[in-house]
């Protein structure tokens, strides 16, 4: 893999056990920049090719998005890449084995074409981390498309998906597809890895947007998954999976809360696409 010189210094590190078979069975590649760590488990090419991001946010509108295209399309995972700045909670695998924190780089097919993913259970906890990720994710896709996914506080009436670039090209590019790129919105603007890689893409040879879907954003939404997902669909012309019934979710909330009322309440529910927004 093409990698920057002088930024970027590979390690290897450290010898497998044979035992562990769904690890390693012979050293595996560990790259070092700015602070990040790339545990590769597999190492393809990545310059030039299209990356989607998510990460945990309002709504978890991206993640949600993310996670279910990898559930879909059997996502092969690529790398995992730490940075100190993560929360310092290790998990248990399906293994039974601890892992580090980390964001995971996957792989999957879509209709032929190889698209990477991004996505992780926490974003860094301080502004140096986040920005040191994001340019490590930048480096990696050099010459590339980065489609960044994310929520946006919203009254609950209000279902829209619109995306931001920062680049004046990009956009005009963006908007020939038929993208509705805003200009004045988010009028507070963007926090956190979805702001940085969008931003500083362009300064990195990358083509980055962040695609934006509306939500209440009090807790995980689905419809708003959704409809980002459908959306992306349609402008990128990119057959993602579609697979979060937002319908089946609100019918087994409900059957929690009212089990006899419950497939009245979905019926009459559903027929406002305002109100499944509860």
């Amino acid at each position: 893999m093409k990698k920057a010189v002088g930024l970027i210094h590979s390690l290897h590190w450290p010898p497998a056990k044979k035992n562990d078979a769904n690890h390693y069975t012979a050293s595996k590649a560990v790259d070092s920049f700015m602070g990040a760590l790339i545990d590769w488990i597999s190492q393809p090419q990545t310059h030039g090719n299209l990356l989607i991001v998510a990460m945990p946010g309002v709504g978890d509108v991206g993640k949600l998005a993310i996670d279910a295209v990898n559930t879909e399309l059997d996502a092969e995972p690529i790398a995992r890449i730490l940075h100190p700045t993560l929360p310092p909670l290790a998990r248990l695998d399906e293994n039974g084995l601890l892992v580090p924190p980390h964001i995971l780089l996957s792989r999957v097919e879509i209709d032929g074409k190889e698209v990477f993913t991004l996505t992780g259970d926490a974003q860094p906890m301080t502004p140096e981390g986040q920005h040191e990720l994001a340019v490590t994710v930048l480096e990696l896709f050099e010459g590339g498309e980065v489609l960044v996914l994310a929520g946006m506080s919203a009254e609950a009436q209000r279902k829209e998906v619109f995306s931001i670039t920062s680049s004046s090209s990009y956009r005009i590019e963006l908007e020939s597809m038929g993208v509705d790129v805003r200009r004045d919105e988010p009028k507070a603007g963007v926090i956190g890895m979805a702001a940085l890689i969008t931003a500083i893409g362009p300064i990195k040879n990358v083509k980055t947007s962040c695609t934006i879907a509306t939500t209440v954003g009090n807790s995980a939404d689905p419809v708003a998954a959704q409809l980002l997902l459908e959306t992306i669909r349609k402008w990128w012309s990119l057959p993602l999976p579609v697979p979060i019934d937002a319908t089946a979710r609100l019918a087994a909330k409900l059957k929690e809360i009212h089990p006899q009322k419950a497939d009245d309440m979905v019926s009459e529910l559903s027929e406002s696409p305002d109100s499944i927004y509860m």
